[in-house]
């Protein structure tokens, strides 16, 4: 019932003013409706999704942990107990000392609770500490600047002008300055606040949505209000039409205003200027569209070389990315760094290489074990990289070996060895005893070398191609 009374008060609360009021106080108060529902619509999503979607995140996250093997079981958070690893996390985290056993603490879950707050975490009951008001509003502090900046934003455009005429200082003459395109940062803001609010609802379903979304948010108002405000000054001749209109998409695209001031400049001032492009573009990756992108560029990842070297456990929880399609990604880019740095030329590679059903690193290495056709692989390898037939041997032995060093793809690996995702249904004796990486410590870096001379039915160490 009292929600039924709350649905029927929003409604009432729109609907009275709407027919009892004059036209001037209607339209006044249908704007202050507006501006207060469209300011707070991205900070409630925030709310629902703390509340109602935390606790499984947490969960989720930790048997994300264990799956990719990243660090050894006894220094990772609690399973659930319901799963298969909480006994493997129990008998290996008997052989600390008591005292270890004993501590509250732990990393990655700190990490969680950085990222989510503290509430979300489903295993805090089990935690001696109490949560106090800090605690809790520590990681809500940016969902309310996030909501008074919308707020001053839908202010601006839709103006609410029933008291417009009260003059407090009517007496100050003020100078004008600066000069700023008026109707151009109005649809800048709007253009800005559509991508927000698209991208907030997309995490809310896919179950990524954090306060650093909200810093996101505010980072792009403002920027977008900078660049218009420079494009205008680059840009004398455009008509007011035009204006808004390319300030509208700047609020989608921030990274086209950059790209059309760098081409503003003069030729000598430009050779200074770094570039904006990179050789290796994250667009180049399978599956991976606007919104990933952006997504992946409020962490840090601007091109496959740094999603490739990147943090496992800093991107898992941060993007809240299905772990299946992040371990593909990653599965690209270490192949991709090892083709050549010019687009064109690289993309042909990469077609080549997939007429011989090589998408990915581990498809290479997988390819490179099979016996039966090894040499004639070898030179259709080469073939496809547009090289003589007779380097085939050696041009995939340095490419394996080149492989070696790419630690992330060791974590990849051990997640594709599971038994889901084999082709007989059947997991792969893991080489470490308790699921930590070769040569790894306490911290769970790997050691290349080490894992680089483990052999598994996925992860071959050195292959023999006949010669």
């Amino acid at each position: 019932m009292l929600l039924w009374l709350l649905l029927a008060a929003a409604l009432a609360a729109i609907l009275i003013p709407s027919i009892l009021l004059q036209q001037p106080a209607r339209v006044f108060f249908l704007k202050l409706a507006a501006i207060g529902l469209l300011a707070f619509l991205p900070g409630w999503l925030y709310l629902q999704f703390i509340r109602n979607r935390g606790p499984s995140l947490y969960d989720e996250y930790v048997l994300n942990l264990f799956r990719l093997q990243i660090d050894e079981y006894r220094n990772l958070p609690a399973p659930p107990v319901h799963s298969s690893y909480h006994q493997l996390w129990r008998d290996d985290r008997s052989q600390l000392t008591s005292e270890s056993r004993d501590t509250k603490d732990n990393l990655y879950r700190r990490k969680f609770e950085t990222v989510y707050g503290p509430l979300a975490v489903s295993t805090r009951a089990l935690l001696a500490k109490k949560l106090g008001l800090r605690d809790r509003a520590e990681t809500f502090s940016p969902v309310i600047f996030a909501t008074l900046l919308l707020g001053v934003g839908w202010v601006l455009v839709l103006q609410p002008e029933l008291y417009g005429n009260v003059g407090l200082l009517a007496g100050l003459r003020l100078s004008g300055r600066p000069l700023l395109p008026a109707e151009a940062l109005q649809y800048g803001f709007v253009g800005a606040y559509s991508f927000i609010l698209q991208d907030l609802i997309r995490r809310y379903f896919r179950e990524d949505l954090k306060a650093g979304a909200y810093i996101s948010a505010v980072v792009r108002i403002v920027f977008v209000a900078v660049v218009v405000s420079a494009v205008h000054l680059v840009w004398p001749t455009a008509r007011p039409e035009q204006e808004a209109v390319f300030a509208f998409l700047l609020g989608f695209f921030p990274q086209m205003g950059l790209q059309m001031l760098q081409a503003a400049l003069t030729k000598p001032l430009r050779r200074l200027l770094p570039p904006i492009a990179s050789d290796y573009p994250l667009s180049e990756l399978d599956g991976l569209n606007l919104w990933y992108e952006a997504r992946l560029l409020e962490e840090g990842i601007e091109d496959v070389q740094n999603l490739a070297t990147a943090n496992l456990v800093d991107v898992l929880l941060q993007t809240r990315l299905p772990v299946a399609r992040l371990v593909d990604w990653i599965d690209q880019a270490c192949l991709s760094l090892h083709l050549p740095r010019d687009g064109a030329q690289r993309r042909g590679m990469r077609d080549g290489l997939r007429l011989l059903g090589i998408r990915t690193a581990t498809d290479l290495r997988r390819r490179a074990t099979v016996t039966r056709d090894r040499a004639e692989f070898a030179g259709a390898f080469a073939a496809a990289l547009g090289e003589p037939k007779e380097t085939g041997t050696t041009l995939l032995v340095s490419h394996l070996k080149a492989l070696d060093g790419d630690v992330n793809l060791w974590h990849v690996e051990q997640f594709r060895c599971h038994a889901w995702l084999t082709a007989d249904g059947h997991r792969p004796a893991k080489s470490p005893a308790n699921g930590a990486p070769p040569g790894a410590s306490q911290g769970g870096a790997p050691n290349p070398a080490a894992a680089s001379t483990t052999v598994t039915e996925s992860t071959p160490a050195t292959v023999d191609l006949g010669t």
